[in-house]
């Protein structure tokens, strides 16, 4: 016997027997799969990161590879000569709001555990312009280009900045180049 309390009062309550469960099926149906879930127990699942959502080092591996490899080490941040690695949530992330990737290599070489040994030094990481280019309001100005290691920007007198995805690698010189922060890094949703 069980005590529930009621009203104020604790009444005595029998035990749920099959005579219990009998009488509850009468009145409630239970699909095979609320049955099932009953004596099942439900594994706590993590949830699978497919995208980037924040810019990873050059030669990241996919996402969710890169997820389960990475210990948050921070031997890539130490060695890292611009200083642009950071651990955050036991993951390296890149920040270039103060530096640029000089795609030298090192993260790479310092990770041991192959979560930076992707073939592809991209940190996928692209430019975007505002409105407030000076190029577009005063004529020529062309300091993201000329900083650009790759090539991929180029211009015309009067507008914004023409981006060559294919060519870009995500170095954020352009962003740095730019005394006018009209150049930010978004991610961009490459595989």
């Amino acid at each position: 016997m069980t005590l529930q309390h009621l009203n104020g009062h604790f009444t005595a309550m029998p035990e749920k027997d099959e005579r219990y469960y009998k009488a509850y099926l009468a009145y409630n149906t239970i699909s095979r799969r609320s049955l099932l879930r009953a004596f099942i127990p439900r594994l706590a699942e993590e949830p699978k990161i497919s995208s980037r959502t924040v810019p990873r080092p050059p030669s990241a591996l996919n996402e969710a590879e890169f997820q389960s490899m990475c210990t948050g080490c921070g031997d890539c941040a130490l060695v890292c000569p611009e200083q642009i690695i950071l651990i955050e949530n036991k993951h390296a992330q890149l920040s270039l709001n103060y530096g640029y990737c000089s795609q030298c290599g090192e993260c790479e070489n310092a990770c041991k555990t192959g979560a930076l040994s992707n073939k592809v030094k991209d940190t996928l990481l692209r430019p975007t312009y505002s409105n407030y280019c000076q190029n577009r309001y005063n004529g020529y100005c062309d300091l993201c280009v000329e900083k650009c290691p790759s090539g991929a920007i180029s211009i015309t007198e009067n507008s914004k900045p023409i981006l060559l995805e294919s060519s870009c690698d995500g170095c954020g010189r352009c962003k740095q180049a730019c005394p006018f922060s009209s150049v930010e890094l978004a991610l961009s949703f490459q595989p």
